[in-house]
């Protein structure tokens, strides 16, 4: 009888196992669908020929692989945001 009990409730928890990783699977979908708006919505805001935007992602890019030699690390993000924002703050004017 026993036996037969944890059987069940085995059971019932991989269902519900199932259940939370559709859960997961679903939000995930929803977090990417509504990351790929707000970029959407943030290259369309930005009043610029699609030959100057293409030059903004490029110094984008080029910002992320750029590297403090001297200390052997990544640049910190927030350092890369401030070069970035100023490249692009020039580049509008």
């Amino acid at each position: 009888m026993r036996t037969e009990r944890l059987k069940e409730e085995l059971e019932r928890a991989r269902q519900k196992a199932a259940l939370w990783q559709a859960r997961a699977k679903d939000l995930e979908r929803q977090l990417t669908e509504q990351e790929n708006l707000e970029i959407i919505q943030a290259v369309r805001s930005i009043t610029a020929s699609p030959e100057e935007l293409g030059d903004i992602l490029g110094r984008i890019r080029a910002m992320k692989e750029i590297t403090v030699e001297a200390a052997g690390k990544e640049m910190p993000q927030e350092m890369q945001n401030s070069i970035i924002r100023k490249e692009t703050e020039q580049h509008e004017e």
